[in-house]
């Protein structure tokens, strides 16, 4: 019997990590299930998960150290960010920074080449078309949204590497969530109390703000001003508001009216009517190309924030590895600290983060 192809695959034992290992299985792959410590408070429950349903799945489970890396790129940065009145997403540097990193690190040591995740996401590998003009024989690789849109999770990928993007598996990019959840219960997965976790995953059940505090992010109270520059009233702390923000200000007019700005340098929070929220510029740094990055204004689709649906829009390269974004039409809440995804169509070609 030949030997099997081995992968590493990032394993939680929720859902779409049980569903990703089955279809690699299927696949003809041997299964090394690596599950990352985090050191979060409910460590204990996700560790005992996953070995658990390793053990259904009859794979042996690796637990990879990532406490130190998890709470230096992103919970310091995350208190950092919003001590600076910005409002990143954690999950985009996560991502890049400790989930994939730390797979491949595993990977390496396991002398494996191959990674895999539980992610929504499509790689495609074009074996005819040879990038180098025909002296290396390299395929080209390609990145593109999800088979399940509702699921498409190439946003939160947008910093993740190439080198590393192109050799990850994506067992779940063709499938969609009703998919994974049967072939997780066929292999043994409880589906009985199961529901989509909607928050961070170290939140534990805890309070975002209440979160922040215990961070040390404590910022001082600061006058809530009107865009034609009447006082209005006091903020809580700029780390308690984002832009595009209606609800929770504590303060009476006669229109709705909406965070446009978080005024840093002031200690101001400066709040508006709705259409003084919607902007059509930006500018984005830290960009991770997954394709080779363009030297001339390029026609794409933006996408800005995890829920917003990719807006056509014309990037034009700057020094420093920065490129500004001019929407065809106004976007609602343009928010700093947030990621910016570069789309061709279906195809993700890399993105930011917007400042």
């Amino acid at each position: 019997m030949s030997k099997l192809k081995r992968v590493v695959l990032g394993f939680s034992g929720g859902v779409d990590s049980v569903a990703a290992a089955v279809l690699l299985e299927r696949n003809g792959f041997e299964v090394v299930p690596v599950v990352l410590d985090l050191g979060g408070a409910d460590t204990p429950f996700l560790l005992e998960r996953a070995g658990k349903m390793a053990a259904r799945l009859g794979i042996e489970l690796i637990v990879e150290p990532a406490a130190e890396v998890f709470t230096k790129e992103v919970i310091d940065d995350l208190a950092f960010a919003y001590s600076h009145a910005q409002t990143p997403n954690p999950c985009i540097r996560c991502n890049a920074l400790v989930k994939f990193a730390r797979l491949a690190a595993a990977a390496d040591r396991l002398q494996i080449e191959n990674l895999a995740t539980g992610h929504y996401f499509r790689r495609f590998v074009d074996v005819s078309r040879d990038v180098s003009n025909g002296t290396s024989g390299d395929s080209e690789v390609t990145y593109h949204k999800a088979f399940d849109q509702r699921k498409d999770q190439s946003y939160f990928l947008l910093s993740v590497p190439e080198i590393v993007l192109r050799r990850t598996i994506f067992p779940l990019g063709e499938i969609d969530k009703p998919e994974a959840l049967r072939l997780a219960a066929e292999a043994g997965y409880e589906l009985e109390n199961y529901r989509e976790s909607q928050e961070l995953c170290f939140l534990n059940g805890e309070k975002y703000q209440e979160y922040l505090i215990r961070q040390g992010v404590i910022g001082g109270r600061g006058e809530i001003v009107y865009s034609q520059g009447l006082v209005l009233g006091e903020h809580r702390g700029l780390q308690n508001y984002t832009v595009g923000q209606r609800r929770g200000m504590g303060i009476a007019h006669p229109e709705p009216l909406y965070v446009i700005k978080l005024d840093y340098q002031n200690n101001r929070l400066l709040v508006g009517e709705r259409e003084e929220v919607y902007g059509t510029r930006l500018q984005v740094e830290k960009i991770n190309w997954l394709v080779a990055p363009p030297s001339q204004p390029l026609k794409i689709k933006c996408q800005i924030r995890y829920r917003h649906q990719p807006a056509p829009a014309t990037l034009t390269p700057l020094d420093d590895n920065q490129v500004e974004i001019a929407f065809a039409s106004p976007q609602f809440a343009i928010t700093p600290g947030q990621g910016a995804a570069f789309y061709s169509d279906d195809r993700l070609l890399g993105g930011g983060i917007i400042i």
